[in-house]
């Protein structure tokens, strides 16, 4: 009985864990280039024999894994200049105080130094790995490649780089950005397109999000269920049995 108290709880311990997960996910369902985050769960079943050679069942739910699905977002027009989106894999690489960053959340702006930079201020960088300066130019255009022109003035390329791996050698942070987590270097010089005046839309889906949130809950409801099932019956056996007789 205690065993099955064990299991239960086990049980809504992983599935509270996938709640705030799904949740996480649906926080930002309109986050611009958002990935959401998946878990994977195993469960594990030792059947041994106790001291009196009866079979004996123990039951393990655990988390195995918590990953990043990077697949593509929709594309969202806003006819903004300043906004960029990417095609396919591949990150902006921005330059803040705890160091190099990488995002797929292309909403930039301009700062009072003419810079290109993100919504927070941080540095959007070039493939040299300066900052891109704009200076006062009433014209903004990006090419297809990641070029950029001020005023028809060629102002450098934007600096687009990929992880072979991203599963494992990325970790994510605040703000929607993305930091190495082995160091190793991203791949340059790959081949992406830039979409000017779009966004990238977040890759959750709200509808399967909320049926995740309902499955997860019920399940929850089912073990806690099982949780007070067990209790009753091991109330029974102490305060019932050892009347008997």
């Amino acid at each position: 009985m205690v065993n099955g108290l064990y299991t239960a709880r086990n049980g809504m311990m992983l599935l509270q864990e996938m709640m705030d997960n799904t949740a996480h996910n649906l926080s930002n369902a309109n986050t611009t280039g958002f990935k959401k985050s998946l878990m994977a769960s195993i469960a594990q079943v030792d059947i041994n024999r106790n001291d009196e050679l009866k079979l004996h069942q123990d039951e393990d739910h655990q988390m195995s894994e918590n990953y990043i699905d990077y697949s593509q977002g929709s594309m969202v027009l806003t006819d903004n200049p300043f906004d960029l989106a990417l095609e396919n894999s591949g990150f902006f690489e921005i330059e803040t105080e705890n160091g190099i960053r990488y995002t797929r959340n292309g909403s930039f702006t301009r700062n009072g130094m003419g810079e290109l930079v993100t919504l927070q201020g941080n540095r959007v960088l070039s493939e040299e790995g300066f900052h891109i300066n704009l200076d006062e130019a009433t014209e903004f255009t990006v090419s297809a490649s990641g070029r950029i022109y001020a005023d028809g003035k060629d102002v450098g390329k934007i600096s687009i780089v990929d992880f072979p791996n991203k599963r494992t050698e990325l970790g994510r942070e605040g703000y929607n950005l993305y930091y190495s987590k082995t160091g190793a270097e991203p791949e340059r010089n790959i081949n992406i397109t830039v979409k000017q005046g779009f966004l990238e839309s977040s890759n959750v889906s709200v509808v399967d999000s909320m049926v995740e949130m309902i499955r997860f809950q019920r399940n929850y409801e089912a073990n806690q269920k099982s949780v007070q099932s067990e209790d009753d019956t091991l109330s029974k056996a102490v305060n019932d049995i050892g009347r008997v007789g």
